[in-house]
């Protein structure tokens, strides 16, 4: 594949056709009037300052940087008049005419720029050198000085991105040789000699930061770096919010993105710019110049992975909030469930002993894990811990059958939800439709209106498309809500478990003139029908909440706030207890 600049012209096109050609059939190319590209190592003698001789026999990346296969290092020389020309003059004029450069197929398909190989290209001239992206102190070796006081050498990746910014690389070293005061020299003539073998390059032999430089195969290196690429693209997707909005960000800041730019991308998970751009400065995958956001070489890092394992990124975000261990949980007070006892190996769950439950055999393995938890706790907080066991370390097997129910998922949408608790809430929706083997639905509950924005689903864009429309604002119809919950029961075949998410207490009567009594009315109806409910609220409204969910028979969890992973980590648990 061909690339070309965004704005090249038809003979410009050409030109770049011809140069891959002649680099593939590893032929050396005279550019303009000044410099020399091939993938061999060049030469000049000094009685012949005009002439350039590129050595057939000695490939510039095994030569320069020991690397196993020919033709993978292109090797750029820009010739001048004698002086020594400062490294970061030539850095900073590459920096700039590569930083805006847009390559196109000949298709018109767009590509990222060369931001990601910027690492990949080494300079060096009379004065130091180094990688191009880093403090150019290297290659001060006496030898390796004087032998580039006549031109500034270039070595880069072969990849068609870095074929189609030849010219632009020639151009702008030409830019920097006359900004310093040198003259441009002409070359006349070059050469494909046979040369000598093997060849003397003491004088090319420095100091360096290169990352073209073969480093002998490691694989324990090797899987290290492919744990860190998807460490960063886990990084990458959580602080974004999706995979998909991570790729587009990611693709966006590799090209660069300016502040009014980001503070207008749009995502699709309820996240602000504002967050995401502090998230990603704060994991450092992303930086600012001054003039744009692009991505740092973690950056990078984790858009080479995202989008090659976006698949594997997501169902990771899936499995997020499933993962967190159960002491995570708030104890509930569970009303009217009867758990049987049961084996502590097979098909069972492991839970403390409630009131009211009848104790089963010990769960071994549970309680000495429950036990290791609360000692490392207790040591933490306190500086020692009791070795032995206490009865609440105790875990008990309970018989889970192979069975499961339908969930209606509640949602108090009024103005006091608004921010980050609307978002806990959908993104528990979300959790659940891909964590669970049962069909969810959402009833939103605010102002004077109830609506079932998803019915009972799998299918993620379907509850996406619901979710959209979900804003936080008015009063809170609770009532209301338990009442369209037990319609919407009618229609399933399994009794559902009903959670509701809530942080404040109803204003909004039903059938009477008192929206609390109207809710614990539906409350008691939601009992007569067997219907299981789980309620999760904030302590300043415990005494409503307990009375609901004690006419309900059903469990109330107080949390200090409405976060995304507590509530998966209650749902979970709810859903595990329906199951028994």
């Amino acid at each position: 594949m061909i690339l070309f600049p965004e704005d090249s012209s038809l003979g410009q096109r050409n030109a770049i056709a011809r140069l891959s050609r002649l680099l593939a059939a590893s032929a050396a190319v005279r550019v303009g009037e000044t410099s020399v590209v091939s993938t061999k190592v060049h030469m000049q003698d000094a009685r012949k300052p005009s002439e350039v001789n590129a050595l057939i026999q000695s490939d510039a990346g095994k030569t320069f940087y020991q690397r196993d296969k020919p033709g993978e290092v292109i090797h750029i020389d820009v010739f001048h008049s004698e002086g020594r020309l400062d490294p970061v003059r030539v850095a900073l004029s590459l920096r700039g005419a590569l930083a805006g450069l847009r390559l196109v197929s000949m298709t018109g398909c767009s590509f990222s720029t060369l931001e990601a190989l910027i690492p990949y290209i080494d300079i060096q001239t009379g004065a130091g050198g180094g990688r191009l992206d880093g403090d150019l102190s290297y290659g001060r070796e006496e030898g390796v000085l004087n032998a580039h006081v006549t031109h500034v050498h270039v070595t880069a990746l072969n990849t068609p991105e870095i074929v189609a910014s030849v010219f632009t690389i020639v151009a702008a070293c030409e830019a920097a040789i006359e900004g310093s005061g040198l003259q441009l020299r002409k070359v006349r003539k070059v050469t494909m000699v046979k040369g000598s073998d093997p060849i003397d390059i003491s004088d090319y032999q420095a100091s360096s930061d290169s990352l073209l430089r073969n480093i002998p195969r490691d694989p324990r290196r090797e899987e290290i770096a492919r744990y860190r690429q998807e460490a960063l693209a886990r990084q990458a997707a959580q602080d974004v919010g999706s995979v998909d909005d991570a790729l587009r960000l990611l693709e966006e800041l590799s090209r660069g993105l300016r502040a009014g730019e980001f503070a207008r991308f749009k995502f699709s998970r309820d996240k602000s710019p504002e967050d995401v751009r502090q998230a990603l400065a704060r994991s450092r995958l992303a930086r600012f110049d001054g003039q744009k956001y692009t991505l740092t070489d973690e950056g990078i890092m984790a858009l080479s992975y995202l989008r090659e394992h976006s698949h594997e990124i997501e169902a990771y975000l899936r499995r997020l909030l499933w993962s967190l261990p159960s002491r995570e949980v708030p104890r509930s007070n569970r009303k009217g469930i009867t758990l049987k006892t049961g084996q502590a190996r097979g098909r069972g769950v492991a839970l403390p002993r409630g009131p009211g439950d009848v104790p089963g055999q010990i769960a071994l393995a549970e309680t000495i894990i429950s036990r290791g938890l609360r000692l490392c706790r207790d040591t933490k907080n306190q500086g020692t811990g009791s070795w032995g066991f206490s009865k609440d370390d105790l875990r008990f097997a309970y018989v889970r059958e192979k069975k499961g129910s339908p969930v209606i998922l509640l949602i108090d949408a009024s103005a006091s939800m608004a921010g980050k608790r609307i978002t806990a809430a959908k993104e528990l929706a979300r959790h659940l439709i891909v964590a669970g083997q049962d069909k969810i639905s959402v009833v939103v509950f605010q102002d004077a209106d109830v609506e079932i924005i998803c019915d009972f689903t799998k299918n993620p864009q379907k509850l996406e498309a619901g979710l959209r429309k979900v804003q936080a604002q008015g009063l809170t119809p609770l009532a209301r809500g338990l009442e369209k919950v037990m319609e919407l029961s009618q229609r399933c075949v399994k009794k559902p478990l009903v959670l509701c998410i809530t942080d404040g207490i109803p204003t909004v009567p039903s059938k009477t003139l008192s929206p609390i009594d109207d809710a614990i009315h539906a409350a008691k109806e939601l009992a007569r029908r067997g219907i299981r409910l789980g309620c999760i609220g904030l302590e300043p409204n415990h005494t409503f909440l307990k009375q609901m969910a004690s006419a309900a028979k059903g469990s109330l969890y107080i949390v200090d706030e409405l976060d995304a992973s507590t509530l998966a980590a209650i749902a979970r648990k709810e859903r595990t207890e329906q199951s028994c």
